[in-house]
């Protein structure tokens, strides 16, 4: 009887022990899926056949050996996953690293990435909003990429060719042969200032991964390309501002709004400070260089 028993105890432990063992297989998670970039750039174009200029002083044009960091989404499912990517010793990685939707996503995933602004995924028609700093000592260009990947083509790997979304403006400032003789070569501009530019928009990504576009460029506001005393000559002087970044945007000298202008302020033989405006006629168009030369001539002084 008591071997009997002993019997019927160790055959039903082993059954237990199968049946957990089993149980434990059907339980075990699916392997974690991570993510990683490769981060590639367009370079801007110039309005300039000779091209426009790109020092390395303030406010210059970024590339991919200047930019250490930027965010990127991925959405799946309409639920968006927020990247940070940060580079370091010319290492991409991303944080947190996990593919969107887990092992369970096989689809096709769209990304979007930007160096600034506020993502919104607009119910599939995602757009950065984005405002220019009025302080052009610390503006920056805004870079963005787009692309749709599964998983599978690229065993995790995002590739990323990002754009330029802003126009770059240089400025240099010279006066005319007849100006430098009125005025016996002598002339000191004091402050130059961009004013009314639109400074706030939304830029779209377009879901068929197509063309993007700015939208809803609005807003106003003003920027000092140079604050202290500058002697003018006929030779043409770089604004130690370099670049600004702008929104792309198009405006005639007489909009209503008074249209984007140039406040020049200056002393000459003598006289007191003087202000005079240049009304510009701007077409900006996004990824491109452009260099603004600001002539002085004599009808500025009358």
């Amino acid at each position: 009887m008591n071997k009997k028993l002993i019997f019927y105890t160790v055959a039903l432990t082993a059954g237990l022990l199968t049946a957990c063992s089993s149980d434990d297989e059907q339980k075990q998670e699916p392997p974690v899926r991570h993510i990683s970039v490769e981060v590639n750039q367009r370079p801007m174009t110039s309005d300039d056949p000779a091209g426009a200029r790109s020092t390395d002083t303030r406010s210059a044009i970024t590339t991919t050996e200047t930019f250490s960091a930027f965010s990127m989404r991925g959405i799946y499912n309409s639920l968006t996953t927020n990247y940070t990517v940060s580079k370091s010793g010319g290492i991409w990685t991303v944080a947190d690293d996990k593919w969107p939707g887990g092992s369970e996503n096989n689809n096709t995933t769209p990304f979007y990435a930007y160096t600034d602004g506020t993502f919104y995924p607009n119910s599939g028609t995602p757009f950065i909003d984005f405002t220019v700093d009025e302080d052009a000592s610390k503006q920056h260009d805004l870079l963005v990429a787009k692309n749709s990947v599964a998983y599978s083509d690229h065993a995790g790997k995002v590739p990323l060719t990002f754009d330029h979304a802003c126009a770059a403006l240089a400025f240099n400032i010279f006066m005319s042969n007849t100006l430098s003789v009125q005025l016996g070569g002598k002339l000191t501009v004091t402050s130059i200032v961009l004013k009314n530019v639109r400074n706030n928009g939304k830029y779209y990504f377009d879901t068929t991964f197509n063309e993007s576009t700015w939208s809803d460029v609005e807003g106003s506001a003003d920027y000092t390309l140079n604050n202290s005393n500058m002697e003018i000559t006929t030779t043409s002087q770089e604004l130690s501002s370099n670049h600004l970044f702008m929104i792309p945007q198009k405006r005639a000298a007489t909009d209503p709004d008074g249209g984007i202008c140039l406040e020049i302020s200056y002393t000459f033989s003598g006289q007191e400070r003087t202000t005079a405006n240049i009304p510009l006629t701007v077409d900006w168009k996004k990824s491109t260089q452009y260099t603004i030369n600001i002539k002085l001539g004599t009808g500025l002084i009358q």
